[in-house]
């Protein structure tokens, strides 16, 4: 008879946990406390469009390279599907009529920053030497097992993969890139640096991303987050898994110190003999367990470290054609607006002109992505009407800071959607909106997190909050860790196989441990 495991959350790692799980025998029970699948990767309708709320870019998919059997293991390779990215996107200032595009051709991209302001060029010969470093690195290299299995052997193999790309990780490529930028004497230059993804990710997370770019391994999908996430789960139901969804798990039920299932919010109870949790990091440990299980380390994570900033999503449907212009586009807008508590003048406007099934023929799903901040938004909730007048008004001066940009765009608007922290809790649990977990700083960027509790047996852990930093790669790779450590748990080799292998035969096995 197969080991039952009941898997705790049914977005990314939760999918993956099953799908790997499933591969090596055992049987599976998803509990998700959404509709649909796939946790912030999530996708909503509204009056004729589709809103994709999740990833913005799928990095490792290309055919040829390493990461690329993650895709295939997990069905969510369909080639059709994915859209390689030329430009990763367009930095846009209507105020002084700056326009800069950052596409795959690197050198090109720095002797425009260079003509913009030779006194950086230094700076600007550095970024770029340290981004082509990156070129051809595999996400899963420093990933090949959870920390709870690597051994010293393990990795002193991975440096020795990772050799060419090591020394950024130290020194001056660690510090924040707005630190990094104040070497910098052009103010545009530290705009569009600084925002090449978050300013206080450290300066070798900048150039992990423009190395996947250069490389032709940054692709945008047609069907988006949601057609990501039901690729997963098909994958998952193939193999036979099975899941509940619109079920919310109170508590892990815990038998002399061992994890043995559930308890729903309407009071059913689940019985599995293996437990693993990919739900929201501290309401696991907090909330499930009741604090009962905790490490030092994983104390001072959620008592002391900053978490993602949480965002207002603007969606407008647009009866307009976009197809000129790329899909994301990083503006500056020309003033602050009171409204939708901002903590960020950047909106990340993403223009689904790829995506057929976003909009109806025609017309184009329009979003405006700004940071913003979670207890305003949280106290806000308590009042409806106000609640909903403070979005309206967002929604209307984000509008006008539109029109500036492409005139005439506020009288095509047909539909408006507004989704904020709040929202994002509602739906997925995760702690204050926080849709990535924990922030991208220098010490929790390298940081390695267990994925089992001390004194608790028959209990593991995936998803984000153990891979700080979060991303579409990692957050996937915690799912086949959790399944290594259940082999391992049971003494029996850990295996994995193509889902477009036409005879279903096992295609790897690693070693027992």
């Amino acid at each position: 008879m197969s080991t039952s495991v009941i898997i705790i959350g049914a977005g990314l790692a939760g999918l993956s946990t099953g799908c790997y799980a499933q591969m090596n025998g055992y049987q599976c029970h998803l509990f998700e406390h959404a509709r649909h699948p796939g946790g912030v990767a999530a996708e909503w309708k509204r009056h004729g469009y589709i809103i994709d709320g999740g990833i913005h870019f799928y990095m490792g998919c290309r055919p040829g390279q390493p990461d690329h059997d993650l895709y295939r293991e997990l069905g969510i390779y369909q080639a059709e599907q994915y859209l390689e990215m030329t430009t990763y996107g367009r930095f846009l200032d209507p105020g002084t009529e700056r326009l800069l595009d950052v596409t795959q051709d690197l050198d090109q991209f720095a002797e425009k920053l260079k003509a913009l302001s030779p006194e950086d060029t230094a700076f600007i010969n550095k970024f770029l030497h340290g981004a082509k470093a990156f070129s051809g690195v595999s996400l899963t290299t420093s990933m090949e097992k959870p920390p709870d299995m690597t051994t010293w052997w393990d990795t002193l193999k991975m440096m020795a993969k990772m050799r060419k790309t090591l020394r950024y990780y130290s020194k001056w490529y660690m510090q924040p890139i707005n630190q990094a930028t104040k070497e910098l004497q052009h103010p545009w230059l530290v705009h569009v640096f600084e925002h090449l993804f978050l300013p206080d990710v450290p300066v070798v997370f900048i150039l992990m991303l423009l190395g996947m770019l250069m490389d032709r391994n940054m692709a945008i999908r047609k069907d988006g987050s949601g057609g990501f996430a039901r690729a997963l789960e098909k994958r998952y139901l193939n193999l036979g898994g099975k899941v509940t969804y619109r079920s919310t798990v109170e508590k892990i039920l815990v038998e002399k110190d061992r994890a043995v299932g559930v308890l729903l919010s309407n009071g059913e109870e689940y019985r599995a003999d293996r437990i693993v949790s990919a739900a929201d990091g501290f309401s696991t440990l907090y909330n499930f367990l009741d604090g009962k299980y905790i490490s030092e380390q994983l104390k001072e994570m959620h008592e002391k470290w900053p978490l993602w900033k949480p965002v207002v999503l603007i969606n407008y449907g647009v009866a307009r054609d976009f197809l000129q212009e790329p899909s994301i586009i990083f503006l500056k807008p020309t003033s602050n607006i009171d409204a939708g508590y901002f903590t960020d003048n950047l909106y990340v406007i993403r223009i689904f002109n790829y995506c057929p099934d976003c909009a109806p023929n025609g017309k184009t799903l329009v979003q405006v992505m700004v940071e913003s901040a979670w207890q305003p938004w949280k106290d806000l909730r308590e009042d409806e009407d106000a609640y909903r007048a403070e979005k309206e008004k967002t929604a209307e001066r984000v509008l006008k800071q539109l029109n500036k940009v492409w005139p005439g765009i506020k009288d095509q608007v047909e539909m408006i959607n507004v989704a904020t922290p709040h929202t994002w809790w509602r739906f997925t649990r995760n702690r204050q909106g926080a849709f990535e977990g924990f922030a991208i700083t220098d010490k929790i960027f390298t940081t390695q997190v267990k994925r089992t509790l001390p004194d608790l047996d028959n209990f593991f852990m995936a998803g984000q909050w153990v891979v700080p930093g979060g991303g579409v790669i990692p957050t996937l790779l915690s799912g086949r860790h959790a399944a290594m450590l259940l082999c391992r748990r049971d003494g029996k080799p850990f295996r994995t196989a193509f889902a477009d292998n036409p005879s279903g035969k096992i295609e790897r096995s690693l070693p027992k441990y």
